[in-house]
């Protein structure tokens, strides 16, 4: 279980179709979400491929896993949680329908870290799949944890996913998407029908907690908090009334072990850290990168910490271990909406002390205590005081602004663009500055309970919108989605003609749409570099090869032909389809029909 040379997840893997399925239907969630990295989702989604690398520097594969993704997946946030890119990206325009803010109403945080995927092969045979995370959909590289849970169709129903099902009702109510409100309504009632299974016979069991969703969803329905003989608890953050609450829950001679971040002992006291064994990553870990970078430049190094949110509990012959999202905190038990799968494990003789001798290292004959990432912190830090984190104020500030009611509309002007937006004073916070701006491009206003984005292009048009907080010198960026109206149609092929701006460019994206191996297809296209901020730049095309491609697709993937016939639509521009190809592709549509006939 801890053994990260052998044992480590690909996020890309465990989102990957198994062989001989498509995905049908992807819901995700997260609590911070970064653009870039869910760039990367759809490649592994629907092209089957990994999550970054050079291929990410595509901007073809991009698209067109943006394309093929646009209808099948939704993803749901905490509101106020988007990270701002390092670089503008037309392309993030192609994700809006497909990302949905959620704002409690209580002021607690939507917090879950879960994948629920609907598979499908050629004879229309459902799989799911069912994954459980503690990691948020960022680049960040702290420790995390996942399990993946995999499930197929009966006749027979179960009602082991009612708290599953009532999970995806929820997130139903976050959408104003008819259309994917209607898929999330379908995978919900048919999961009434669907199996899981762990895969390991070691794991008799297996139960769904969603928290803070409504009546009967909350910490008692759990049995965490039930008292314990042994317990080990991996909480990067902590509540010192929670950490309490389960000390007094411990039966006779129990053993307690807490790993959480450094940063957060300033929480506890001494006597809790007499009662707990309480271990930390040493700094040479959390510092690491930095110690064996040889590059000059930090901006790609990371601090790397614990972020797994993992509790192992022993009762008699009874071993449960919980995993998900839920921090060993008051917020995360009491009222945010967080996801947790509990395991029941079979094994006899089965001690938690196995699981801390695996993780420090401690199995091997050889051990050197130089070799455990962790170490014991025996004492609260002297002189240590919480103090009031503006950097938490500013957040709250961004958060609060997400639960106003909020509308924008686009308005032509002189060939440009100008965005009218009407925020609810009452939620925009007195002593924050706060300022707006399109993620497009633009500059940013003052934002007030009305804000007027002027003078904008086409393609800097969207529902995404960078809000800069400020109290003096302090300073957060987040982004945040606006349900925008008025936008023109045309929008998004400008988005596609941003990428797609010439007639070499236009035939090698169709090669790729034919190929048989979209991966093979890149790669072979890879020869020049691919990716750059400007387009693609290419030179000239193999045209017997595209011809290839397109009699090849002629006779056993007529739906190929289909997918160019949608970007020809789509970029609707003569100078960007080459007269001759439009004719040549239609004689080719034509001899496809007959085929089907």
């Amino acid at each position: 279980m801890f053994r990260p040379a052998e044992d480590r997840l690909d996020y890309a893997d465990i989102l990957a179709p198994p062989a001989g399925y498509k995905c049908e239907f992807a819901i995700g969630t997260t609590y911070s979400l970064d653009l870039e990295a869910l760039i990367g989702v759809p490649l592994a989604l629907f092209l089957g491929e990994e999550m970054e690398g050079t291929l990410l520097e595509n901007p073809v594969y991009v698209l067109e896993a943006l394309r093929k993704s646009a209808d099948k997946f939704a993803l749901f946030c905490e509101g106020g949680q988007i990270k701002v890119p390092n670089k503008a990206n037309p392309v993030f325009a192609l994700l809006e329908s497909s990302i949905f803010e959620v704002s409690l109403k209580n002021e607690k945080s939507f917090h879950p870290k879960v994948w629920l995927i609907k598979y499908m092969d050629a004879n229309e045979k459902e799989l799911y799949r069912f994954i459980v995370l503690s990691r948020n959909l960022t680049f960040d590289r702290s420790w995390d944890a996942a399990v993946v849970l995999e499930g197929e169709v009966s006749g027979q129903k179960t009602l082991k996913n009612r708290p599953l099902i009532d999970f995806l009702t929820y997130l139903q109510g976050s959408t104003n998407d008819r259309k994917k409100k209607k898929l999330i309504g379908s995978i919900a009632e048919r999961l009434s029908y669907v199996h899981f299974q762990t895969g390991d016979k070691r794991y008799s069991d297996f139960s769904f907690f969603p928290l803070g969703i409504g009546e009967g969803y909350n910490k008692d329905s759990t049995s965490f908090f039930d008292n314990y003989h042994d317990l080990l608890v991996f909480s990067p953050f902590l509540s010192r009334d929670t950490v309490l609450e389960l000390d007094g829950l411990s039966l006779k001679n129990a053993h307690k072990t807490l790993i959480t971040r450094r940063p957060e002992i300033t929480k506890l006291t001494n006597e809790l850290l007499s009662s707990f064994e309480c271990y930390c990553l040493k700094d040479t870990v959390v510092d690491g990168e930095e110690a064996i970078s040889e590059s000059e430049g930090a901006a790609d190094l990371q601090k790397q910490d614990i972020h797994a949110k993992i509790y192992f509990k022993t009762k008699y012959g009874e071993h449960n271990i919980y995993i998900g999202s839920a921090n060993c905190s008051k917020s995360a038990w009491n009222g945010n909406v967080e996801f947790m799968l509990r395991l029941k494990y079979e094994k006899w003789g089965f001690r938690i002390s196995q699981i801390i001798d695996e993780l420090f290292g401690r199995k091997n004959k050889d051990y050197d205590e130089r070799q455990n990432p962790f170490e014991r912190v025996i004492a609260v830090p002297e002189g240590a005081v919480e103090k009031e984190d503006i950097q938490e104020r500013l957040q709250k500030a961004i958060k609060r602004l997400c639960r106003s009611r909020t509308t924008a509309l686009v308005i032509e002007n002189n060939g440009k663009y100008d965005i009218n937006i009407q925020f609810d004073r009452r939620f925009i916070s007195a002593d924050v500055d706060l300022t707006i701006a399109a993620l497009g491009g633009g500059k940013s206003v003052k934002l007030e309970s009305t804000a007027l984005l002027p003078g904008l292009s086409l393609l800097e048009l969207g529902e995404f919108y960078i809000i800069t907080a400020k109290i003096g010198e302090d300073s957060l960026r987040r982004v945040i989605k606006i349900r925008t109206e008025g936008i023109p149609d045309e929008r998004d092929g400008m988005v596609f003609k941003s990428i797609i701006k010439d007639q070499n460019t236009f035939l090698r994206y169709v090669a790729f749409l034919l190929s048989d191996d979209y991966l093979l297809a890149a790669l072979e296209q890879a020869g020049q570099k691919a990716a750059s901020a400007k387009g693609w730049n290419l030179h000239g095309y193999d045209m017997p090869v595209l011809y290839e491609n397109m009699l090849r697709a002629a006779a056993k993937s007529p739906e190929k032909l289909r997918e160019v016939d949608a970007i020809i639509q789509r970029l609707n521009d003569k100078e960007i389809v080459p007269p001759e190809f439009e004719k040549l592709y239609t004689t080719f549509l034509k001899a496809s029909r007959r085929i089907k006939t």
